[in-house]
């Protein structure tokens, strides 16, 4: 009997169980609060947004000791190169990187200051560059030995020293062999300098790697090298062709072309001390046709060559954009400069204006109405050795706030 009972109280306790589970596991209730959350709306199928930069390039910084001492403080001892630079600096940093060729050696003062034809400056131009506005200085050209190789490796512990960017001297193999990419707001642009010749100088026995000797094999290998390391863009600086030559030799043509076929997008040169043309090349690269830009010679930033053509040079200003379709150039314009001399304070000095026939350059050396006409000539001689309306290459258009040294606010293209 008390089996019997136990037997019928087991049954509504199994029977209660049962209803329990099944009102927990079939119940819609509860699987609607145990399903997985939904999966969010599928990512945006809007190509990446296009991203814009200013590239400028200057000439040469051909150190003459006229230009050294310009702004020599006797009674400190101090160099102070910022007011050369100071009336074109504006328009440097309107550029979201820029470059010019460093045509002199930093080797400190235990070797002595000297212009031609053995450069050695102050090493206070480093920071008075960047200061200006320059982010890269390249470095190989006719007088990266001047100094021989201790003025090699001084000359980039400077500009190391200073937090300037530099290519085409090297302290190490190493350092030869790592490209150099720089990241300007998204896009990476590749650099590489290379010179014809040294003046005769002989490489240092055993550091065969100091200076870039321009070979078209090194030079397509190094640009290479760049876009295997992921360069967006590729600019390359040789220093080459005669000097004071107006037109680029057959010789500069035909290796922009190579570099362009194997990976260049931009060529522009130094050493003639003259502005040559620039051209727009199109070639075809792995199938597909490529506009790359030839600025064979930029002429003389800054110099004591006071005649001329030799007087004047340009800064070169490429648009460039990147966007889901690759990147590419979209604008080339042309910014005159001329090198202004004047005595103040009993000594000659040197400003480097930029040339605009709508804009008074800020210089605190009073302009002489026979450089008035001088600056006028520069602008008409340049402008109908490099305007090319059909290829889109025209003189830049600048803001009024370069002139009056207030902020520039963005880049505004060629002038139309």
């Amino acid at each position: 009997m008390v089996k019997i009972k136990r037997r019928h109280v087991l049954i509504p306790a199994v029977m209660v169980t049962c209803a329990v589970i099944l009102l927990m596991f079939g119940s819609p209730v509860f699987l609607e609060r145990q399903a997985p959350p939904p999966l969010p709306p599928p990512p945006s199928l809007k190509e990446p947004k296009s991203v814009r930069i200013t590239l400028a390039l200057a000439g040469d910084l051909l150190m003459h000791l006229q230009v050294v001492y310009s702004d020599y403080d006797q009674k400190t001892g101090a160099f102070d190169f910022g007011p050369v630079f100071a009336p074109v600096a504006p328009y440097l940093k309107s550029a979201d990187y820029a470059v010019a060729n460093l045509e002199t050696r930093l080797a400190g003062a235990s070797r002595g200051y000297h212009g031609y034809p053995l450069f050695n400056t102050p090493e206070r131009l480093a920071q008075d560059v960047l200061d200006a506005g320059i982010d890269l200085l390249t470095t190989a050209n006719n007088h990266s030995l001047d100094m021989g190789w201790e003025g090699i490796v001084a000359t980039l512990d400077n500009l190391d020293a200073a937090g300037l960017a530099h290519i085409g001297t090297s302290r190490s193999q190493a350092e030869k062999d790592r490209p150099f990419i720089v990241d300007v707001r998204g896009i990476r642009l590749g650099f590489v300098n290379y010179t014809a010749s040294t003046n005769g100088l002989p490489l240092p026995w055993g550091k065969e790697f100091a200076v870039n000797m321009l070979d078209p094999d090194a030079a397509t290998a190094s640009i290479q090298a760049a876009r295997s390391g992921g360069a967006d863009l590729v600019v390359a600086v040789l220093h080459m062709g005669n000097e004071y030559q107006r037109v680029p030799d057959e010789a500069q043509r035909s290796l922009a072309v190579r570099l362009f076929v194997y990976g260049a997008d931009v060529v522009t040169g130094s050493h003639p001390h003259v502005v040559q043309p620039i051209e727009k090349v199109v070639v075809k690269r792995d199938g597909v046709k490529r506009t790359c830009v030839a600025a064979y010679s930029l002429g003389n930033f800054v110099s004591a060559q006071d005649w001329r053509y030799s007087d004047s040079g340009i800064v070169l200003f490429l648009e460039i954009e990147k966007s889901a379709a690759g990147t590419s150039i979209q604008g080339v314009s042309y910014l005159p400069v001329w090198v202004q001399t004047g005595y103040a304070g009993g000594r000659e000095r040197y400003r480097v204006l930029p040339v605009q026939p709508d804009l008074e350059p800020v210089t605190d050396i009073p302009i002489k109405p026979e450089q008035r006409a001088r600056m006028a000539q520069v602008w008409e001689e340049l402008s109908a050795h490099l305007e090319n309306i059909a290829e889109d290459i025209l003189p830049y258009k600048a803001h009024k706030s370069h002139a009056d040294g207030a902020p520039f606010l963005g880049y505004e293209g060629p002038r139309r």
